[in-house]
């Protein structure tokens, strides 16, 4: 340290030490906290490109009955390498003391700290475009095939299900939808997928008409069949629905 820095030091006053103090960890706060914002905001930026991928491909598909997309498995991951250096790295090295992995550090050394911690939000948005990505998962007349990337992962027909579960009922103490009704048409192949086929009852009557040739097919093909359908949550489910409708709600709901 040189003679003049040292001297510029012993002019500080304690209250300028102090607001520079304050300052920084406010700084340090505050790249933490948009940091990890830019990277919460890239993830939901490589969703929407992929949603419109996906939908650029559905169209050129025929007969598509039911669809959806299942994220895939490091999602939790990817959200702990985005979340979890800004907080853990930045804050400490900016003079916030806590939860930190970093003791206080000079102005050179912050901002490597801040270099560090956008290089792993950076890599969590990255695996997630180019590794972390969701299956699309399209239903047919003629069978299921889960895609990736628009290549077909896995497919089967119809007639290679194990079994077909129905259900109406309540849903579970540990479900976030906790007694609220529910249905449930999930459809088990050999390699232990599952097409669960009613993911939104918001549009139930439409959604109906399209599982119905599936629900043919599976009954023409004697697959087993396991149902279990709660008399007030098939109610429930019946109000807003035309007669034919609510007919064809509980053929699909029967053994």
């Amino acid at each position: 340290m040189t003679s003049a820095s040292v001297d510029d030091r012993m002019t500080e006053s304690p209250e300028e030490t102090v607001e520079a103090g304050m300052a920084a960890k406010l700084l340090g706060t505050l790249i933490a906290i948009g940091l990890t914002a830019a990277g919460l905001a890239g993830l939901v930026g490589v969703q929407a490109l992929l949603e419109r991928r996906d939908t650029a491909i559905l169209r050129t598909i025929p007969d598509v009955l039911v669809t959806w997309r299942e994220p895939a498995p490091g999602q939790f991951w990817i959200f702990l390498l985005i979340m979890l250096p800004p907080m853990l790295l930045i804050p400490g090295a900016f003079g916030v003391r806590g939860q930190s992995l970093t003791p206080v550090l000079p102005p050179a050394w912050r901002w490597r700290m801040v270099a560090i911690a956008a290089a792993f939000v950076a890599a969590g948005v990255g695996l997630e475009a180019a590794v972390n990505k969701p299956e699309l998962v399209v239903a047919t007349p003629f069978g299921a095939a889960w895609l990736r990337d628009g290549k077909p992962r896995e497919h089967w027909s119809w007639g290679a299900a194990t079994s077909v579960g129905v259900a109406c009922a309540k849903t579970s103490p540990d479900d976030a939808r906790e007694g609220q009704p529910a249905l449930n048409y999930d459809v088990a192949f050999p390699s232990g997928r599952e097409a669960s086929l009613i993911r939104d009852t918001k549009h139930l009557g439409p959604l109906l008409a399209r599982l119905t040739p599936i629900d043919q097919s599976l009954r023409a093909r004697a697959v087993p069949r396991f149902a279990s359908v709660d008399a007030a949550c098939l109610d429930h489910f019946d109000r807003g629905l035309a007669p034919a409708q609510r007919a064809a709600l509980r053929t699909l709901l029967s053994r």
